[in-house]
């Protein structure tokens, strides 16, 4: 009863915390070629004091509606366009030469996706939290997406949390894809925080390890537990072990050619907690 008190208690304290944050009318944008032809890397700067903000991604260029191509490319070109997204709009303003560009930026928040949140289920977002929504590019699709995979109902804190922790509309169907659907938007954020991505999760999948929690990827992800250290584990005899064994075997330093050794020395444990406590002593 008392950790059920504490956790509300902690949650709206953050909420608290959240509604006192300075949304910011205005702000400063730059624009840098990307690593694609059609995305450039876009930097946002905004706040004051404690409230400063430094956001950076890659965007793609059709998100930016009012700017060329030509404008891009032009020798101190003044430009006017904005950034259209489910939660907000930034209005900008500024230059561009040599295609990079500067300026400010005014910020409108979207009245209509807080009332498509709540036909969803979705609690009303406080001002900070739909801007961080507007930023990390949060849109309606994502809460139908978790809604499609039957994911728990998330608050707008939750959704803007992913956002900030880069759990998207495309990271959600990547590991629904892979037969994950979590339930929780937690274990998303956690998963992404912990780099397990589709690539990760496949290569497992490909290793004889599905299925697993949220949990145990993020513990083998952390703790190195990859396909090649699966693989020689098993070139040294050692099969179909549990992911706690996988972990162990990897922090304390059993490795193929550790295993050759101590067989070669007429020492080969069937059970691999014989070689932890070989390898520590």
């Amino acid at each position: 009863m008392r950790l059920a008190v504490l956790l509300v208690a902690a949650f709206l304290s953050a909420r608290a915390l959240s509604a006192q944050q300075p949304v910011p009318s205005d702000g400063q944008w730059l624009i840098e070629p990307g690593d694609h032809s059609d995305q450039v890397q876009l930097t946002v700067r905004y706040g004051e004091g404690r409230y400063s903000s430094n956001w950076s991604r890659d965007v793609p260029l059709s998100e930016f509606m009012g700017l060329s191509a030509t404008d891009m490319r032009g020798s101190g070109t003044t430009v006017h366009f904005k950034i259209v997204r489910s939660a907000g709009t930034l209005i900008c303003e500024g230059w561009f030469a040599g295609g990079k560009g500067s300026g400010h930026f005014t910020y409108e928040s979207n009245v209509a996706f807080v009332a498509e949140l709540a036909k969803r289920g979705v609690d009303a977002p406080t001002e900070w939290e739909q801007f961080q929504m507007t930023m990390a590019g949060v849109g309606l699709d994502l809460v139908d997406e978790l809604k499609r995979q039957e994911y728990d109902t998330p608050t707008a804190s939750q959704l803007a949390r992913m956002g900030n922790h880069g759990v998207d509309l495309q990271y959600v169907r990547d590991i629904g894809a892979r037969g994950y659907h979590l339930k929780d938007s937690e274990s998303l954020v956690r998963m992404r925080d912990h780099g397990v991505d589709s690539e990760f999760i496949e290569s497992l999948d490909d290793a004889g390890y599905k299925n697993l929690s949220a949990e145990q990827l993020v513990r083998m992800r952390d703790h190195g537990v990859n396909p090649e250290f699966i693989a020689a584990l098993e070139r040294a005899g050692y099969k179909d072990l549990g992911v706690e064994d996988l972990v162990r075997l990897r922090d304390h330093g059993v490795t193929e050619d550790y295993i050759a050794d101590m067989k070669e020395a007429g020492y080969a444990p069937a059970d691999p907690e014989e070689l932890v406590q070989s390898r520590d002593h």
